[in-house]
């Protein structure tokens, strides 16, 4: 019996029933506002082509009611009358034609709505998708720079290193090219002395 009672509290709170509840009371409202312009226009303009006022009271009489006149003077009925009603029928046919006219429209402008917000989703999903692929891009390129611009420094690096190498390289053979002159030098003003 409990669980009787939660599965009927879990059906009773889920949101396609309420949201079925509210369909109910906007029907019968709606039903309400047709009923009335039927009655309210339309039988109105039917009622100047006879003499009935209401669409409703619209009927083949198959059989007229059989009556008489009691003691106290009202009209009591012996035999009801058999009528075909067919002006309520075409009224509930057009109430009916109104209310799914109504409910075509409806549709269709919330089938177009959905159409286009569907568009618009895929839209800025591709946009998104573009954006996307070129942040990706732009950042690719943006390391290729960088990697590129650390390779030419490493490059002005190592030809800097070189080229400090050779100077020092030819400074010391210079250094070593003047020593060994002052040294012959010296060797031939001693060679000189000696003579």
């Amino acid at each position: 019996m409990k669980k009787l009672f939660a599965d009927f509290k879990k059906f009773i709170t889920r949101g396609n029933v309420v949201d079925m509840a509210v369909g109910v009371a906007v029907a019968g409202a709606f039903t309400k506002i047709v009923n009335a312009f039927t009655n309210g226009f339309i039988s109105p303009l039917l009622a100047l082509f006879s003499k009935d006022a209401n669409l409703a009271d619209f009927k083949w009489i198959l059989r007229e009611a059989v009556t008489h006149v009691d003691e106290a003077g009202l009209e009591v009925v012996d035999t009801p009358e058999v009528a075909i009603l067919w002006g309520s029928f075409v009224q509930t046919i057009i109430d009916f034609l109104i209310i799914a006219l109504a409910l075509f429209i409806v549709m269709r402008v919330f089938n177009h709505a959905m159409t286009k917000a569907k568009e618009a989703a895929a839209e800025l999903k591709e946009e998104l998708k573009s954006d996307s692929v070129k942040a990706a891009e732009e950042a690719a390129a943006k390391a290729e720079a960088e990697k590129k611009a650390a390779e030419e420094a490493a490059a002005k690096a190592a030809a800097e290193a070189a080229a400090k190498e050779a100077a020092e390289k030819q400074a010391a053979q210079l250094a070593n090219a003047e020593n060994s002159t002052k040294l012959l030098e010296e060797i031939r003003d001693l060679l000189k002395a000696q003579k």
